[in-house]
């Protein structure tokens, strides 16, 4: 898209041209653009929040990339943007959040059953990688290199009394086990916490020593 532009769509046999007969190096530059100028042009900090690459092994095969990264201020930066509707225009964040909410089931951190009557836009992404070691036997998302489990969400409970609306970001690194429970059990206790400053429908002081 980013290469034909308003000619876009096209044909099946230009595609495969485009592919077949352009660098790898042009690829790898239209990528780039591709993914990391609107990141900067919607205001937010390409040092913190970068995707670099495809994500299939068969896209990053076809077209190389970079590494990718986020830190949770930035992905909560752009949860608030989207709430905002400055990712792009209001249109574009509206679109952007309905395909958050658009998921078959709620695994991790949206599975908690404290958010069971809650409106939850979430997505939640997972990296792993293992070596030898003794009495351990690898397998999905129980990396004993690394296991990142990451989760963005946004919890709206207009039930609620009064009701409650808030947005969370997790990025964990559990090792050698899978970490659905740890993500689950982090987010009954943040909403229960979020419920407690704000029960019988008055806000209320944090908790004594919980003010951090």
């Amino acid at each position: 898209m980013t290469h034909f532009g308003r000619e876009y769509p096209v044909s099946e046999f230009e595609i495969q041209t485009f592919f077949g007969d352009t660098p790898k190096a042009e690829l790898s530059t239209l990528l780039a653009r591709a993914l990391q100028d609107p990141v900067s042009r919607n205001g937010l900090d390409l040092e913190q929040l970068r995707q670099g690459k495809f994500f299939t092994w068969k896209g990053k095969k076809l077209v190389p990339g970079v590494p990718s990264y986020a830190t949770p201020r930035e992905l909560m930066r752009f949860l608030l943007r989207l709430e905002q509707g400055r990712m792009v225009d209001v249109f574009s964040s509206r679109e952007f959040k309905r395909l958050l909410y658009m998921t078959q089931r709620r695994i991790r951190y949206a599975s908690s059953p404290a958010l069971a009557n809650a409106a939850v836009y979430f997505k939640s992404g997972s990296l792993y990688k293992c070596q030898p070691e003794p009495d351990f036997k690898c397998g999905k998302y129980h990396g004993n290199v690394v296991n990142w489990m990451n989760s963005v969400a946004i919890v709206e409970t207009p039930g609620h009394d009064p009701p409650l609306f808030y947005m969370t970001v997790v990025m964990s690194n559990v090792l050698r086990k899978n970490s659905a429970v740890e993500h689950q059990t982090f987010a009954t206790r943040l909403h229960r916490l979020i419920e407690s400053y704000h029960r019988g429908g008055k806000s209320g002081s944090a908790p004594s020593g919980s003010e951090k």
